[in-house]
């Protein structure tokens, strides 16, 4: 099937985005706190939270975001994840910071989106990738991340209204 998203972020991206929402509804769904980093592009963290705090239509409800902004994001990050929480990045494949906080998030018990654009983080660098292969380093300003977090957003309360689905199992 080509729908709109396969042809505009295509179909491994909006497979992803799929994927990654339904990871972000099951966390959720669970009590998970939602904690949005964006170390150079700190508006991109502020923007995430208030998408998931904030629903924009009637009837969704509010999720638990916070923004991190400022200097000493690992620290911040360390002392905020609880066990089931996610951690959602914004930033290129080579910050430091996102890096340090992606690699120890499993140690931490969280889960972890890395949005980005460029050269690509390695495989596995988190949980779920969402990423332009754009090089132009415009490309934050552009309007596609934005376009990745509403998405995100707009698919987790589609899951939402599947709740079975979101059940987790003592296994899990």
């Amino acid at each position: 099937m080509n729908t709109v998203m396969d042809r505009e972020l295509g179909a491994d991206l909006a497979a992803d985005l799929a994927g990654a929402a339904f990871t972000v509804a099951r966390r959720f769904a669970a009590g998970a706190t939602m904690w949005s980093i964006a170390p150079s592009w700190e508006p991109h963290a502020r923007h995430i939270a208030v998408e998931f705090v904030h629903p924009v239509i009637v009837g969704k409800r509010a999720l638990p975001a916070v923004a991190l902004t400022g200097p000493d994001l690992v620290d911040q990050v360390r002392v905020s994840v609880r066990p089931g929480d996610l951690v959602i990045a914004v930033a290129g494949a080579g910050d430091p910071d996102v890096r340090s906080v992606m690699q120890r998030c499993p140690a931490w018990g969280a889960t972890t989106i890395w949005i980005g654009s460029g050269v690509r983080p390695e495989p596995g660098a988190a949980d779920h990738v969402l990423w332009l292969d754009d090089p132009d380093p415009r490309v934050p300003a552009t309007g596609g991340f934005v376009l990745f977090y509403h998405l995100l957003w707009e698919l987790t309360h589609v899951c939402f209204e599947h709740p079975g689905l979101l059940k987790t199992s003592a296994a899990e």
